[in-house]
């Protein structure tokens, strides 16, 4: 598993199209075809093959200590399958990130999320802090 995290003044997106690669993938269904959050964690993240829960766990655990050491309780979770070449499946994919998504709901942190299965536009705004980018690999 790979992420990307990034501490943002701004993160916006809006679906453009529902995707067709990698073949066999199923979009979520959404109420809403935009989101938008300020002074949040953005987790741009890809499921590989072989992933299982112990790396949605470390990768879990390092957006709480990154979002511990930033000082946001707002957390926008970005499935995004461009930071591989080694792809799980989609439906494995799919199941991970809604498993992610999970862990945050008895929390204390404001948490949306990019859309999955989706071509879509980014408007990301980053912090110029040291600590505001981080690329993880989790194995």
């Amino acid at each position: 598993m790979r992420a990307l995290i990034l501490h943002a003044n701004k993160f916006g997106t809006k679906v453009i199209t529902k995707s067709n690669w990698p073949k066999g993938i199923e979009p979520e269904k959404r109420k809403s075809l935009a989101e938008d959050m300020k002074n949040c964690l953005v987790v741009f993240f890809c499921v590989e093959n072989g992933d299982t829960e112990k790396q949605l766990g470390e990768l879990y655990q390092e957006i709480l200590k990154t979002a511990d050491e930033v000082k946001t309780a707002n957390l926008m979770i970005a499935p995004f399958v461009h930071l591989s070449k080694n792809i799980a499946k989609p439906n494995v994919a799919k199941e991970l990130y809604e498993k992610l998504m999970k862990k945050f709901e008895k929390t204390n942190f404001i948490i949306k999320s990019s859309h999955f299965g989706y071509h879509k536009s980014l408007l990301l705004d980053i912090k110029g802090h040291p600590g505001s980018f981080r690329y993880r690999e989790f194995y």
